[in-house]
Formats: structure tokens, sequence, C-alpha cells
């Protein structure tokens, strides 16, 4: 309940003005004339009732007000006592919020470290990556760096990968110099060498897709397909192959005829019928194999 002063002001001004009156009864009483002192005695003891009367209404009125004066203190206490609990009330649940919400992004971490970054960018990330071409490119070289340094976390290093695609992809870009062979022989190595099933393939996954076009890439999923004992993992490595497949046809003529030659070679000579059941569900159509046969013969 809000408390207007103006109220406080005049209540106390009448309380004030009540006792003046209560005072100036008295003091009248008090400087009466001498000779007037035996009639105004017949008359005050004629008017006694009345004065006490007036007196006790005077002083009931003084203590109601001065008990209204102490409600609208109390009321103001309470008031300022509930704005108190309820600004205590608001910091509290955005702590609890706040808290929430780290652990939140404390699982996501745990469950996915690969992706962990995405909850750290700056709210602005995309905009100065899209705007400013140097932020851009001290970007890519930093990721660049973090990926092949070996003092970091195998985590952190594929975390960095998933960064620097997802920047290119901000940018529209299908290839750049700082996503190389090195970065992509990189992931690799740590996939392989790694004793994390989850993180093997999440990296594999990584690089299924690359834009880097090179022949080793195509021997190293090869190698997977032929050696892993994991079935997607196998499928991720076919998926590896095919992207080498059709993204050099967009312009390198050679390289597409070398993968195409690579690829039939291996579909008709697969090492086990695992790797030509997959092989099979990709280039198993007449048409297909057609298309493929065109390509490995330097045709388009």
């Amino acid at each position: 309940m809000f408390i207007n002063k103006s109220s406080v002001t005049i209540m106390l001004a009448a309380g004030a003005m009540a006792i003046s009156t209560y005072n100036l009864v008295i003091i009248t009483k008090l400087t009466a004339n001498d000779t007037n002192v035996v009639q105004k005695s017949q008359s005050m003891s004629a008017d006694a009732p009345a004065d006490d009367e007036l007196i006790n209404q005077l002083q009931q009125n003084v203590m109601k007000l001065q008990q209204q004066v102490m409600e609208l203190k109390q009321q103001r206490l309470t008031v300022s006592n509930d704005i108190d609990k309820q600004a205590d009330l608001k910091q509290l649940v955005l702590a609890v919020l706040a808290e929430k919400e780290q652990q939140v992004q404390a699982k996501m971490r745990a469950s996915n470290p690969y992706h962990a970054f995405y909850s750290e960018l700056p709210d602005d990330y995309e905009l100065r990556i899209k705007s400013d071409p140097h932020y851009a490119q001290k970007m890519a070289t930093q990721l660049r760096e973090q990926i092949l340094n070996p003092n970091v976390s195998d985590e952190e290093r594929l975390a960095a990968l998933n960064q620097l695609q997802l920047s290119m992809n901000i940018l529209n870009k299908q290839s750049m110099p700082e996503y190389d062979f090195a970065i992509v022989d990189s992931v690799f190595n740590l996939a392989i060498n790694s004793t994390d099933g989850n993180f093997k393939i999440q990296a594999i996954e990584s690089v299924a897709q690359t834009p880097v076009l090179d022949y080793r890439i195509v021997e190293k999923f090869t190698q997977l397909l032929e050696t892993d004992n994991n079935d997607y993992v196998r499928r991720l490595a076919v998926q590896g192959l095919v992207m080498q497949y059709y993204q050099a046809q967009n312009g390198q003529s050679n390289y597409s005829q070398q993968v195409a030659q690579h690829l039939l070679t291996l579909y008709q000579n697969p090492t086990d019928n695992d790797v030509k059941t997959l092989l099979d569900e990709v280039f198993g159509n007449q048409k297909m194999l057609e298309k493929l046969q065109g390509h490995a013969s330097g045709g388009s």
C-alpha cells in the first residue's frame, strides 16, 4: 500500500490544532478579570460539565490521531519490507535461472564436447565473420593453429575444426587456405589413434564431407572402409569417398578420373562382402555404374 506523505502531515497538523485549542481554553480561564472571578466561577461551575466534555473529546481526538500516525508508520514499514522482499526474491530467481543455464551448458559440453564451442561463441560472431575480413582471417588462423597443436586436447582440436567449418558455412565458401590436407590428416590421425569410440565417430563425421580434394584422403577413407570393424564407420568412409568423387567433377577432371578409377577397382575387387555390400548401395545400379565407368575412362 502506498503511503501519501501529505496525509501524514495533515493528521499531524490536526493533532497540533487540537492541542492548541485545548491550551487556549485553559489560558482563557486563567487570565479572566478579577472582578469577574465570582461570576466566572459560578459560570464555570455551571459550564464545567461542557468544558470537561470538550477536553475529553479533544484528548480522544489527539489519541486517535496518534494511533492513525502509528498505523501509517507501520504500513510504511510493511510496504518497505515487502519491496525489499520482492527485490530479494527477484535476485534469487535470477540466480537460480543463471545456475540452471550453467548446468545445462555443462551437461551439453559433457555429452558432446566437440560442439561445446557453440555456447561460447560471441553473440555477434556470425555478423563479425561476415562484416570484418580481418576478424574472419584472424579466427581462421587461430583455429588452424589449435587443430594442429599436439599440446591441445583431442576434444578441443576437434571443436576447433567444427568451428572452422562453421565459419566457412557462414561465409558461404567452398574452400579456404586454412583448411587443407594437413588439417584433414591431423583429424584422421586423432580418430585412428583414439580409444574413445564416440570421439572416433565424431572426428570421421567431421571430415567425411571435407571440401579438401586430395588423393591421400581417398586412400585414408579406403583404409577405413577395408579395415575398420564398425559398420557405421565404414559407411562414413564410403560417404567420404563419394564426396571426393562428386566434388572433383566440379572442376578437376584429372582428379575426378583418378577417383573414379579407384572406386571402380574397389567395387570390382572388394576385400570382403561387407565392402561389396556397402559399395553396391551406391554404385550397384546400372546407370550409376555406367557413369562411374565413363569417368574412369576419361569421359564426362
